[in-house]
């Protein structure tokens, strides 16, 4: 090993730590992302000036603006309405597996060039859940071909995702002269190449990888599948019972550990399922709780109950419903228990059960972090549940509903063209006509400043300024040189030079925040492509692009593969027997291609 100065030795360790902290996944991505910029800072291996400039980076900025008119389009229904006339046409029983999982990868895959693709996939999961219905071919067989489709989907452009971004500005920036003007991508120079791409996954997915996709059977009954009678109970209330006469809220019944009111049965009456705060307990009624053995016992002793049994078509009646919803990307239920956020209180729901990581819980769901993907089996008002729906917090997975269209979506859609047009066309920089986009939304009411607000995965942002700062720091200390030199001393060869940052990106990708591996590889690229003859920094670092955006093999390489995991009832292997034999069909594809494209 050469010798390291103490600059060098730092940013290594710097390096190393937070891959480890990465792949561990205990500490937030953006919270790793900081603890880099102060070390960086810290340890004088780069002035506090160049640590946060990462920051205030156009990058930055320009996945900003994109988040806002990714919100946007979700709010008007704009994915949503493209998915049903695309997807949702026909006659069902003359419906093709082949051809559908062809369309469902064109479609997400060409809408994934301008829009986010984690967007595209939480917009056409309920739409595909409808499909599946209708035409009665399993939905796992579907949706592993929409997440793999729409990462590839978003190399078509420079906007088409956050990595694409942020590699284009570190690029600009560490290849920037006296005149201040670095070397960067135009806005459709890798189409052709990423198209090129999305037809062979296609191919693939119309071909063997067909053979390969899973076939879960998940029950149509919501019920019996997430098992929501296992831990409910119908109790009687006796005549002399305390909870005569008192409201829901009086009652303190969901105040115990555990325990959810589900609903009040009435004889020779409607039901009182899903019951507000102020519904009122009555001689002779029976309450349908939610809960384990020994909090249902308590439950039984403190308040005088006796047992009854229990039907599981009385979670549901004439205006309650039971329907899976899943946590999309971007959710602010993310990373927070159903308890931290009064989910029950805010939203007039119950959650009855949880699908996590392929684990089912029934009981103290409420104590649980919620992740990307996880699926809730909720229990609710059908005004409530469209509320929900509305609010993006939760993908309701139900028949799809006709979205929200008009004024706003063109206006959304003209904007947005608008940017890409300004982009292409002009000398205009990329972010600044992003912000003209947004300013345009803002003046036109078609968002409001409360919706940035909200829009915004600021954890994202934070990820890419810090992560800049490493790769700043790659540069400065000439770490990148050093591993660019060793590299080249191999006489390896361009093709060989390919391969190996293709699958060292991809590898990485696996197991971290896909921008963050393509951000410490990008300055490898670009030292790399000074040692060796030729113009060559865009093919290398179009193999790291290429390679970040293979995160097929684990459904934590991307938050696409994690929003349709619960939906598709898939496990682990599911994605690694479908994934490893696409990445080394794109892998050995893009070596070939490469070259020829740039």
């Amino acid at each position: 090993m050469p010798d390291l100065s103490n600059d060098q030795f730092i940013v290594l360790a710097i390096l190393v730590t937070s891959l480890a902290l990465f792949i561990v996944d205990k500490l937030r991505y953006d919270v790793i992302a900081v603890l880099v910029v102060i070390s960086l800072a810290a340890s004088r291996v780069l002035s506090p000036e160049m640590a946060y400039a990462g920051f205030a980076s156009p990058a930055v900025v320009l996945v900003a603006c994109m988040y806002v008119f990714g919100y946007s389009v979700s709010k008007w229904g704009l994915a949503e309405q493209l998915g049903q006339k695309l997807l949702v046409r026909g006659n069902a029983d003359k419906v093709n597996e082949t051809w559908l999982i062809a369309r469902i990868c064109i479609v997400s895959g060409l809408l994934s060039a301008l829009l986010s693709n984690a967007g595209v996939v939480a917009a056409l999961i309920p739409v595909i859940s409808t499909v599946a219905k209708r035409t009665q071919i399993a939905v796992s067989r579907l949706l592993i071909p929409l997440s793999y489709a729409s990462l590839v989907g978003g190399m078509m452009t420079l906007i088409g995702t956050s990595k694409n971004i942020a590699v284009n500005d570190q690029y600009r920036t560490m290849t920037m002269g006296a005149d201040g003007v670095g070397r960067s991508f135009g806005m459709f120079e890798f189409s052709l190449f990423g198209f090129c791409l999305l037809v062979a996954l296609t191919l693939y997915f119309i071909g063997p990888g067909r053979l390969l996709l899973p076939t879960s059977n998940l029950e149509d009954d919501l019920a019996e599948r997430f098992e929501a009678t296992r831990y409910t109970s119908e109790l009687d209330v006796s005549n002399d019972s305390s909870l005569i006469g008192q409201t829901i809220v009086d009652s303190h019944l969901n105040d115990h550990e555990g325990v959810r009111v589900l609903g009040i049965i009435r004889p020779n009456a409607d039901n009182l399922l899903a019951p507000g705060r102020y519904n009122r307990i009555a001689t002779g009624d029976a309450l349908l709780l939610q809960g384990d053995s020994a909090a249902i016992l308590e439950v039984r002793k403190e308040y005088n109950l006796t047992a009854a049994d229990v039907s599981k078509s009385i979670l549901t009646g004439r205006d309650v419903s039971l329907v899976e919803a899943v946590v999309p990307a971007g959710s602010e239920l993310a990373g927070s228990t159903l308890r931290e956020a009064d989910f029950a209180a805010r939203t007039g729901l119950n959650a009855l059960g949880l699908s996590s990581a392929g684990a089912l819980h029934l009981t103290k769901i409420g104590r649980i972090p919620l992740m990307v993907g996880d699926s809730l089996l909720v229990q609710g008002h059908r005004p409530d549940i469209e509320r929900m729906r509305r609010s993006r917090s939760l993908l309701i997975l139900d028949e799809v509903r006709t979205p929200l269209s008009g004024r706003g979506a063109s206006i959304t859609l003209g904007f947005l063209f608008a940017v890409v047009a300004l982009a292409a066309l002009t000398s205009l920089h990329i972010s600044l006509a992003g912000m003209l986009g947004v300013v345009g939304l803002l003046a036109t009411r078609t968002i409001t400043p409360h919706d940035i607000r909200g829009a915004i995965d600021w954890s994202v942002l934070i990820l890419i300024g810090g992560m800049m700062a490493l790769g700043t720091a790659f540069q400065e200390s000439g770490l990148a040189a050093m591993i660019a030199h060793a590299i080249a001393d191999a006489e390896l060869g361009t093709t060989a030079l390919i391969a190996t940052l293709l699958i060292s990106t991809m590898a990485l990708t696996q197991f971290m925040n896909y921008v963050a591996a393509a951000l410490i590889m990008t300055p490898v690229a670009i030292d790399m492509a000074a040692q060796i003859p030729g113009d060559n920094e865009k093919i290398l670092l179009m193999a790291v692009i290429t390679g970040a955006s293979m995160a097929f093999m684990t459904p934590v390489a991307h938050q696409c593969n994690a929003m349709v995991m619960g939906p598709g009832g898939y496990r682990y292997r599911d994605f690694l027997r479908v994934g490893a034999p696409l990445t080394l069909f794109l892998i050995l594809l893009s070596i070939y291609l490469l070259p020829v494209f740039f």
